[in-house]
């Protein structure tokens, strides 16, 4: 029951990094907006622990196996889209 409801819950957030993503390249400017920065936070937060949850099951089955790839991933991914965002924010900031 708790590998098929943590299956479930993968695929919403593995769509909602990749909209943070297709944002971050192509309209960055919804991303620095309050909804935009709570849910890139909330779903980095819901990634760690998602993945967390299914460190803790031992899961044979394949496909749940890569579905618990596929959230470390996308979760990786969109902590470093923020990690770069903050760089570039430093960066800019400090020109004259």
């Amino acid at each position: 029951m708790v590998i098929k409801l943590l299956a479930l819950s993968s695929k919403p957030l593995v769509v909602v990094h990749l909209a943070i993503l297709y944002f971050w390249i192509f309209d960055w400017e919804k991303l620095m907006t309050k909804v935009g920065l709570i849910s890139w936070g909330g779903s980095i937060l819901l990634g760690v622990i998602i993945y967390l949850l299914y460190r803790k099951l031992v899961i044979t089955e394949k496909r749940i196996v890569v579905s618990k790839i596929i959230v470390l991933a996308t979760t990786l991914m969109t902590v470093l889209l923020g990690v770069f965002t903050l760089i570039i924010e430093f960066i800019t900031r400090s020109m004259p």
